[in-house]
């Protein structure tokens, strides 16, 4: 039977790392510091991901192409939520030159670019591209409409989002000030395909950032030899995890699968499709968690 132990929440990783930017560092800072380091050491030549532009006076992320180091530090909007990296990969692969390329996103990004390499007609070729895969660990995505009456609900209109993250089981959005939400109240407001996704810790990529902020630091899963080099010789503050910190996080993936596996489970006995699963993979599922077999569920990383 499928159930909810560590390998089905967090995915096989071989280290636990904290790190920090620096003191007073957020979540995008450790993240950019990260990707500065891989940079320093050859490990990528650029990097996709998503920057925040103001329209209309409200926050709107977009997928962007960072071709270089001093790229990234200028671009103070790097982001890590979503915001359609997939829909400039064809651009991409087919403009530039970069033959190790960064991807920065979500299990969904990642999922729909590793089938786009070995099973995507046009895309194989893409196998190659691809140095480093970073995944974001999901609490789920909210459209900014959602975020925006979030907002509201504790007193800010302005509409304008700098950062999210979690912390000791809190989910933190940064606007005119900081604002702190249970998983509940932000549960309410994510988009429907992310409550019937199991993938919220980005099994698929090779290591997992989690945007959270404890005494400034964030925490990173490492799944393949490729990352671990990360995390050698580098300018940043760097220790291994304890189990205080990754249970925290292991909780809260615990607690938001728990949501979505009781959504999936009620579609099943409904037969009521989503917009990323059909009525036979809900089928699929419903029979997998509730039989006696276990099924290796693990991602492979490409």
């Amino acid at each position: 039977m499928l159930g909810l132990n560590r390998q089905f929440i967090l995915g096989k990783f071989t280290k636990a790392f904290l790190l920090r930017a620096g003191k007073n560092a957020t979540p995008k800072d450790n993240l950019r510091i990260l990707l500065e380091s891989a940079f320093d050491k050859g490990l990528i030549d650029s990097v996709i991901g998503t920057t925040i532009k103001e329209k209309n006076g409200t926050s709107v992320t977009t997928p962007v192409f960072i071709k270089s180091k001093e790229e990234l530090k200028g671009n103070e909007q790097f982001f890590f939520v979503h915001g359609g990296q997939n829909s400039i990969l064809k651009e991409i692969t087919q403009k530039y030159s970069f033959e190790k390329v960064a991807v920065v996103g979500h299990s969904c990004v990642l999922d729909g670019i590793n089938k786009m390499q070995y099973f995507g007609i046009g895309y194989n070729f893409t196998a190659l591209k691809f140095a480093l895969k970073i995944g974001i660990f999901c609490i789920g995505a909210a459209s900014m409409e959602g975020i925006k009456c979030l907002l509201k609900e504790k007193g800010d209109s302005s509409g304008r989002i700098n950062e999210i993250f979690i912390n000791r089981g809190k989910i933190y959005i940064k606007s005119s000030k900081l604002f702190a939400f249970s998983p509940e109240e932000y549960y309410f407001y994510v988009n429907e395909g992310c409550k019937v996704c199991m993938n919220v810790s980005s099994r698929g990529s090779d290591v997992t950032f989690v945007p959270c902020l404890d005494n400034d630091y964030s925490l990173c899963f490492v799944r393949s030899k490729r990352a671990e080099k990360l995390f050698e010789d580098v300018p940043f503050e760097v220790k291994e995890a304890g189990k205080e910190e990754i249970s925290r996080v292991e909780n809260m993936a615990k607690e938001i699968l728990k949501k979505n596996i009781e959504t999936t489970l009620e579609r099943a006995e409904l037969g009521i499709p989503s917009n990323k699963w059909d009525g036979n993979r809900y089928g699929r599922f419903s029979a997998l968690w509730n039989n006696i077999y276990a099924e290796d569920i693990e991602e492979e990383v490409f």
